[in-house]
């Protein structure tokens, strides 16, 4: 339980910290203020304990659903940005030994999303404002800016998947509630100004919990997901 204890204190303070920001410049732009849905795909794997007795089964869908809160001013440019995120995370195993049984759960992550250099007015804007782009060789500018684009969406991710019922064939369903950390980066079309946008993004999770045996049971995975960003105003 430790881990969740720092990731709920440590978002508590960020987010008192970012609020009394928030009052000081109520005009940020970017990419806060949004409502995203996704839709993506992830390929599960069983680690430590878990998977010694469980294989995954390949790639599974998911649903992932975001909210930008908070901005944290920092220099003209820059900001940081919290936003919350749900979603749902079906994910099945096959036996290791029959093939032929299988475990299913579906996680329900809740929790926050951290980008530390989100670009205020997006990163088009900032390319645009000035002409160090237009100084680089052919080729290396079109790197820069995919550069700019990826920083302005690397976001690191933490929460809690509570009451996820386990259930294994052949034995009684157990519940538990992991923690998951994560990381990746969210790409969103270059028009920041727009009510509606196209959104792609890549990323890694972890799920942990422990066992009534007091053993570390671990889910990783890859996710990949595509969707729509929308400005409430």
């Amino acid at each position: 339980m430790q881990p969740i204890k720092t990731i709920m204190l440590l978002t508590a303070l960020s987010t008192a910290a970012i609020s009394f920001a928030q009052k000081k410049n109520e005009k940020l732009q970017g990419d806060n203020n949004r409502f995203d849905m996704t839709i993506g795909i992830a390929s599960p794997k069983a680690t430590q304990v878990f998977g010694q007795f469980y294989k995954t089964k390949g790639l599974q869908p998911r649903i992932t659903i975001e909210y930008g809160l908070l901005s944290l001013p920092y220099s003209k440019k820059l900001n940081a940005r919290i936003s919350a995120i749900a979603g749902l995370e079906p994910q099945s195993f096959n036996n290791t030994t029959t093939f032929l049984t299988e475990a299913k759960m579906t996680q329900k992550p809740v929790g926050g999303r951290f980008y530390p250099f989100a670009f205020r007015e997006g990163p088009w804007k900032t390319i645009e404002s000035g002409d160090w782009v237009e100084s680089l060789p052919f080729g290396i500018d079109m790197l820069a800016m995919g550069g700019l684009w990826a920083l302005n969406g690397l976001y690191f991710e933490g929460g809690i998947s509570p009451g996820v019922k386990i259930t294994e064939e052949g034995y009684k369903d157990v519940t538990r509630s992991p923690y998951f950390t994560g990381w990746g980066v969210n790409l969103w079309d270059m028009h920041p100004e727009n009510t509606w946008r196209f959104k792609f993004g890549v990323g890694t999770r972890k799920y942990t919990w422990t066992n009534a045996s007091n053993t570390t049971s671990q889910i990783k995975s890859f996710c990949m997901d595509l969707g729509v960003s929308y400005r409430i105003k």
